[in-house]
């Protein structure tokens, strides 16, 4: 019995310790994951989500990882890149290519990134814009005339949730449908903080 309490203080005195070592470890993530971000840098259009303001990041994507794939494994199936990190089940990485807010779907699907300005937290951008209407009526009309996917309409609250294409440039889409008479208001969707069931 006096083993086990020996143990368990000893435990108790080394946990501080290791947790010590894994934020040491984090950090120096925080270190890479901001220099790969300097380098990069936002050059992409600066849009408004959930009332936080963002700019895309050009050369860094996200891909969802498969559940028989890992992390590194769904890099190299996306054609290579640095991770920079893991966000639920998605890998943000460094693209080999600089692109345009489009998703693409080249050996699976490939989403564009933004930089929270206030946080500097990377959020995926899937390709889906919020959609204010004046008349929820023309949300198909509307989605025929942009080549858009109606992901759901909301009549009560005048709204729909409209997909763009693979190819199609998720900000300029947005920039269209804001300029449309029957809209009041488009707004890209990012996904900045996901929840991981445990």
């Amino acid at each position: 019995m006096n083993i086990r309490l020996i143990t368990l203080m000893i435990g108790f005195v080394a946990l501080p310790m290791f947790a010590q070592a894994a934020d040491e470890a984090v950090v120096a993530t925080d270190t890479e994951r901001s220099s790969i971000l300097q380098k990069l840098g936002p050059t992409g259009s600066k849009i408004t989500s959930n009332r936080q303001q963002y700019q895309i990041l050009s050369g860094v994507r996200a891909a969802e990882v498969k559940t028989d794939e890992l992390p590194q494994q769904a890099l190299t199936r996306m054609g290579g890149g640095q991770l920079i990190e893991t966000k639920g089940s998605f890998v943000v990485f460094t693209a080999a290519q600089q692109s345009a807010a489009s998703v693409t779907s080249v050996n699976g699907t490939s989403y564009p990134t933004a930089v929270n300005a206030r946080t500097g937290g990377i959020g995926i951008v899937p390709g889906t814009i919020n959609v204010k209407l004046k008349n929820s009526a023309s949300a198909a009309a509307i989605a025929a005339d942009q080549g858009l996917e109606v992901v759901g309409v909301f009549a009560h609250l005048q709204t729909a949730f409209f997909r763009v294409k693979p190819g199609q440039d998720v900000v300029a889409v947005a920039a269209a449908l804001a300029a449309d008479a029957r809209v009041v208001s488009a707004e890209v969707e990012v996904i900045e903080h996901i929840n991981v069931p445990n």
